[in-house]
């Protein structure tokens, strides 16, 4: 028993070196690839309907990818001029800024730093604050320099993005053949596999969409209903942020209430509410009704994924670190399954 686990160990390893070693030599088509795969889980919902209503399986499949890029293009239409509108007024503010900082920067020096200069405790307080300010403006300037980096290699990939509706296209339409080609190719003991990692993407990607667009459109709207300026941008800027588990809203918390200080006090303190009363239903209403199917993981677990993801791909790696440690898990629970042979799995169908 032992000889043989250990072969399917060596077996296990050759074929993970292989499939790293695929996606490699394929990664210039894996971003049109990746992107189709996560727009088949957004539209299926649409498709299956419009399926019952006994249109055609490519005939669906057209209208779902249709509808979906027409209203992108009408939200780009009425989105970006007021989001090139709200960029411009947050650029002219730079001035008024930094008028600001300088303020608070002579606020500390004046009333604070002197309580921290009077006995050694102070003092080793006030070199760690200075030390921690200094490491933390660094990190943030090699992180935003470590994104830049990316821009020329992401729109240099943009040429291949035309493929992504292509690549949805027939992903939605012969779905039933492309299941029936998997059955075939791999053995009967790793479809249960498929069917749970095909349920896990489906929940993460159907329900961290669902869960940013509720959360950008709800502090949108509430910015726009309490007379805050730059409620577009503010409600783009969220909608972004929810994509990164736990850690994207309090990311987006520091520029959403820098901009509420440079409009004042009282709209500051309105941001502050509404930042607080969003996040609480987004936990307590809109996150438990929609992810309820999803396969959570431990915070702990999603948060080092997410700074892992963030420091190798940025933005990027932050957005797809969540789905990809879950799915990892996934595999490697099954993996150790299969090396102990402690159960017997029937086939079956993992995708309709």
């Amino acid at each position: 028993m032992r000889a043989l686990r250990w072969k399917k160990l060596a077996l296990g390893t050759v074929f993970t070196a292989l499939a790293l070693a695929l996606l490699y030599c394929s990664q210039v088509v894996l971003l049109p690839l990746a992107l189709a795969a996560v727009l088949c889980y957004i539209l299926l919902p649409l498709v299956r309907r419009l399926e019952s209503w006994r249109l055609p399986k490519g005939l669906a499949a057209s209208a779902a990818i249709l509808i979906f890029f027409g209203g992108l293009v009408l939200l780009g239409f009425w989105g970006l001029p007021r989001l090139w509108r709200d960029l411009s007024a947050i650029g002219a503010l730079a001035p008024q800024a930094t008028l600001l900082l300088s303020a608070v920067s002579d606020g500390w020096q004046e009333h604070v730093a002197p309580a921290f200069t009077e006995g050694s405790l102070g003092m080793v307080f006030s070199g760690c604050f200075r030390r921690f300010s200094a490491w933390l403006g660094e990190a943030a300037a090699l992180w935003l320099e470590n994104n830049l980096q990316m821009l020329p290699r992401l729109f240099g990939s943009l040429s291949l993005l035309v493929f992504t509706p292509v690549f949805a296209f027939y992903l939605l339409r012969d779905r039933a053949q492309f299941a029936e080609i998997l059955t075939d190719a791999l053995p009967a003991g790793s479809l249960p596999l498929l069917k749970d990692l095909n349920r896990l993407l489906q929940s993460f990607v159907r329900g961290y969409f669902y869960v940013a667009v509720s959360v950008g459109l709800l502090f949108g709207l509430l910015l726009w209903l309490f007379g805050l300026n730059y409620s577009f941008t503010l409600g783009l800027l969220m909608l972004v942020a929810e994509l990164i588990p736990y850690l994207g809203p309090f990311l987006a918390f520091f520029p959403c209430m820098a901009l509420g200080l440079l409009q004042g006090r009282l709209a500051a303190l309105k941001l502050l509410i509404i930042w607080a009363a969003v996040q609480q239903l987004e936990s307590l209403v809109i996150s438990p009704y929609i992810m309820s199917g999803a396969v959570r993981l431990h915070p702990f677990y999603v948060i080092l994924a997410v700074l892992i993801g963030g420091f190798w791909w940025g933005v990027f790696g932050m957005i797809l670190a969540v789905p990809l440690a879950a799915a990892i898990r996934t595999v490697w629970q099954a993996l150790y399954r299969w090396w102990r042979n402690c159960e017997t799995i029937q086939p079956e169908d993992w995708i309709s």
